[in-house]
Parts: C-alpha cells; sequence; structure tokens
C-alpha cells in the first residue's frame, strides 16, 4: 500500500483590512503528514506568504474551506520534494540504520 498524505492547518495570519477586504491571509501554517501501512507517521511543517488577492478572486474568510488553503500550498510548495522527504523519513521508521545508545 502506498503511503497516504494529509494537510494540516494551523493558523491563518491575516491582514485585518486591505484595499476593502477583510481578514486577508498573508501567511498559512501548515503541515504535511504522510502514513504508511503500518501506521507509522512522519511529518513535515513550516509556513509560507501569501500575494496579496485580486478582489475578483478573493474568498471571505466565513466561506474559506480547507481545500482552497489547501489549493494555495500546492500552488506555492514543491508537494513532490514534500513527499520524497517524508517516503524517506518514513523507511527509516521502518528500518531503521541507527539506534540510540546510553551507558548506564
Amino acid at each position: 500500500m502506498a503511503n497516504t498524505y494529509s494537510w494540516v492547518i494551523g493558523d491563518l495570519e491575516a491582514k485585518i483590512e486591505s484595499d476593502g477586504m477583510q481578514n486577508v491571509i498573508e501567511t498559512v501554517h501548515w503541515r504535511l503528514q504522510a502514513t504508511d501501512a503500518n501506521d507509522n507517521v512522519a511529518d513535515v511543517y513550516g509556513s509560507i506568504g501569501l500575494e496579496a488577492p485580486e478582489a475578483e478572486s478573493f474568498i471571505e474568510f466565513d466561506s474559506l474551506a480547507k481545500s482552497d488553503v489547501e489549493g494555495w500550498l500546492e500552488a506555492n510548495l514543491d508537494v513532490d520534494s514534500l513527499k520524497a522527504g517524508l517516503d524517506s523519513q518514513l523507511e527509516l521508521i521502518a528500518n531503521p540504520t541507527h539506534v540510540n545508545l546510553q551507558l548506564s
């Protein structure tokens, strides 16, 4: 079974008013999680600044859906590279090459 990926959207930083628009999202704090067939989980997180929207494409915050924000992330991040990194993390969880040792 292939790894599955899901977005977790954290805080959305917004400008209260900009060019007559209210609550204009400027920064998205995000996490991308991957899960393998054995329920191992790896994740990567970050934040991304967004360009100011055009009035025609602006989405009011009350109408904003998670899928809208995911679309912004997918348009502005190298998602394939993020997924490849997560795949590598999951591979290391499933097949570790190192251990932590402690003296007693």
